[in-house]
């Protein structure tokens, strides 16, 4: 039986590392919305949404560097401008919210801006280098 493509099965962990982080999350924030007495089960939740987490970091570091060097430049010019963008947004938004113009923000609305943000900057990039 021919072994699979390394690159198909590296796109299957960064699937895999995806939904093992949202479903972590999802699970994680439910149970600490219910605001659980027991510090145990607190902490458990903590270390659950935080290793999904680290399984989706690990498995996107697997993921670029199986790529050509063309690719991990594209990668790598797109979190600088999604950096520099989250920079802005995060300036803008203290003052923003110093101003009383906006409210709080979780930290998962931020995370979710930058990933977005870095998604949207590797399109950017490859359209440009194409």
């Amino acid at each position: 039986m021919p072994k699979p493509d390394t690159s198909v099965r590296t796109i299957g962990w960064l699937a895999f590392g995806l939904l093992l982080w949202v479903t972590t999350m999802i699970v994680a924030k439910r149970v600490l919305l219910a605001d659980p007495q027991a510090a145990l089960l607190r902490a458990a939740m903590v270390a659950i949404g935080i290793g999904g987490f680290v399984a989706w970091l690990v498995a996107m570091v697997r993921f670029v560097a199986s790529q050509d060097e063309f690719s991990q430049r594209i990668q790598l010019v797109s979190i600088a401008i999604a950096f520099v963008a989250m920079a802005l947004l995060a300036i803008a938004g203290d003052f923003l919210q110093t101003a009383g113009f906006l409210g709080h923000l979780d930290f998962d609305a931020i995370w979710m801006l930058m990933i977005g943000l870095w998604w949207l900057a590797m399109i950017a990039t490859a359209r440009y280098y194409r």
